[in-house]
């Protein structure tokens, strides 16, 4: 297998590290930073992640479809050898699937595409890797199951990465209310479903590639036996007191991983943004990700919204693009991508989905949050930024501008910021990246657990 080098540097031998994830921005971001850490030191990095190279060109695509595009081309941008992982029609329509659902439905849709293509991944994973060419850690997205597979039927050292403290128990909350963002009698069984439905797929692609089975609830823990990094604070997460004893092996909080991100900044037009040395109170910055901000006229409601307040509006659109130049006005900024984690030191709130990146990042800026979720981990996300007391949360179905305004009233008042900048004081301000990278050489060079957290 191919490899990308970093330069040369001091003593310690260059490891050779896979890294492995959906092909999704919030799936792919904190690996990518992780990883270009490493090609600096001088390590050897091959990323593996599913493409839509195997679509035909003719055929239509969506943009969620267009997305993982652009996403492998990133990669290769980054300076990885990017090993692609072939997707088949039955696991396309599984992935076009989620981005259409909401709430419980939308999370069930997404671990039965997590799940259904996990031993398909691990063979392709371990086909790549030839006698004297496997790699020394595999480093995987938790939803990237067969890079978990693959690493132990070739007994490497795995690293699982976790974007948050999710989908992790906490004390006062159920699994569904953690996982789901949802309670109730419907939420639980929801809940149990998509438990099963992991524990059984897991257990038979164990089972067909030679592995020892593995005790039940497996996404309800920390699962590498090798190291699992959480890219966030303890700080930003509900307590979790049993986390340590309930993990496979040792736990790291890194911290977010933001590395060095351009993407939209060299274009963006800051001289529009007024003075870089003070935070704007009158900019209000809205982004829905890249998967689901196919939504019209929820753009449309948050920027009316914000225009209630007088304020000026800077939107990430995505494929949202026409729908949102067409509710702005001339004093607005509307992209298709944004530099977000550079606008977040301009900007005092942030009207978002609730993507873990996201999430970690705003709360790391000192941002206060308003969210609007639309399933999966960004409804329990919502759920713990109001915990924390940085965030709000709002309907994605019947969002009013009405609703919109007073979301963002009472965010901006001065009592709240505070409270955000209070949080962001509480961590360090080292970039995860980094101290990921760090436990990673040390894993890398056979390092005890109670070396790695």
């Amino acid at each position: 297998m191919a490899v990308a080098e970093g330069p040369a540097s001091g003593a310690a031998r260059p490891r050779r590290f896979l890294l492995a994830a959906q092909p999704s921005v919030g799936h792919t971001q904190a690996l990518r930073a992780i990883g270009r850490e490493l090609l600096a030191r001088g390590h050897r990095v091959v990323f593996a992640a599913s493409t839509s190279r195997s679509i035909p060109d003719w055929l239509p695509q969506p943009e969620e479809v267009r997305t993982v595009g652009r996403v492998s081309d990133s990669l290769r941008g980054d300076g990885f050898v990017v090993l692609d992982l072939p997707t088949g029609p039955s696991r396309l329509v599984r992935g076009l699937r989620i981005a259409g659902r909401r709430g419980s439905d939308e999370t069930l849709a997404a671990v039965d595409f997590f799940t259904s293509g996990a031993l398909w991944d691990a063979r392709a994973i371990l086909r790549a890797m030839p006698a004297g060419q496997a790699a020394d850690v595999v480093v995987a997205d938790y939803t990237l199951l067969g890079a978990w597979l693959a690493a132990d039927r070739a007994g490497i050292d795995f690293a699982a990465v976790f974007h948050s403290g999710l989908p992790f128990p906490a004390p006062g909350l159920t699994p569904a209310s953690v996982i789901l963002g949802e309670d109730g009698d419907e939420a639980e069984a929801n809940m149990a479903s998509a438990t099963t439905m992991v524990d059984e797929r897991m257990a038979a692609a164990r089972s067909k590639l030679g592995l020892a089975p593995v005790a039940p609830g497996l996404i309800e823990r920390p699962f590498a036996r090798g190291l699992n990094i959480l890219t966030t604070f303890e700080q930003f997460e509900p307590p979790r007191p049993d986390l340590v004893a309930s993990a496979e092996g040792p736990v790291l909080w890194a911290g977010p991983c933001l590395g060095e991100r351009v993407e939209g900044s060299r274009d963006f037009p800051w001289d529009r943004m007024g003075d870089p040395d003070t935070r704007l109170n009158d900019w209000v910055f809205i982004s829905l990700g890249t998967v689901f901000n196919g939504q019209p006229e929820v753009y449309r409601s948050l920027i009316e919204g914000a225009h209630r307040l007088g304020l000026r509006v800077v939107v990430a659109a995505g494929s949202s693009l026409r729908a949102a130049r067409a509710a702005a006005d001339e004093r607005d900024i509307v992209v298709r991508f944004a530099p977000q984690v550079e606008l977040l030191r301009w900007v005092p709130v942030m009207i978002t989905h609730g993507g873990n990146n996201s999430m970690n990042e705003a709360m790391k800026a000192g941002v206060p949050l308003v969210t609007v979720p639309f399933g999966g981990e960004q409804m329990a996300n919502a759920r713990r930024a109001e915990l924390v007391g940085v965030g709000r949360t709002l309907p994605a179905t019947d969002l009013t501008p009405e609703d919109v305004s007073d979301a963002l009233f009472a965010q901006l008042q001065p009592g709240v910021r505070m409270r955000a900048q209070m949080v962001a004081r509480s961590v360090p301000q080292v970039d995860g990246a980094v101290v990921a990278a760090d436990a990673l050489e040390r894993l890398g060079r056979g390092a005890t657990p109670d070396q790695l957290a």
